[in-house]
């Protein structure tokens, strides 16, 4: 196995992995980072207030000039930060450029839930 391979198996995976492997099944022309760097910037928006702590390391990780900064100011951050990473290595994406069918959000959603991990 990869260490990636390895430390999901040890550590389990968050549920952009879960629905990253949904749009793969759905849609095989899109590979799984791509499918990650897709969903985890509103996955981060949507998650950050419940680990505050997490969120405000990562901002600091980014940016040292944070570390002045409250924890749930850096946390907020962190989300704009993995916006303008994402953007600067050109793995800013989006469903609808991925070519995501519309009809398969259904299914993809539904899919997400079923991986080993989370039953």
């Amino acid at each position: 196995d990869t260490l990636a391979g390895l430390s999901i198996a040890n550590a389990g995976v968050t549920l952009p992995h879960g629905i990253a492997m949904a749009i793969g099944g759905s849609c095989p022309h899109i590979m799984h980072g791509e499918a990650l760097a897709a969903v985890y910037p509103e996955f981060m928006r949507f998650t950050y207030c419940s680990a505050i702590q997490k969120f405000a390391t990562l901002a600091r990780i980014f940016d040292s000039d944070f570390t002045d900064t409250t924890d749930e100011a850096a946390a907020k951050k962190s989300c704009s930060m993995i916006d303008d990473f994402l953007k600067k290595i050109g793995m800013y994406l989006s469903l609808k450029g991925l070519k995501v069918p519309e009809n398969e959000l259904k299914k993809i959603a539904d899919h997400s839930m079923e991986l080993p991990d989370y039953t």
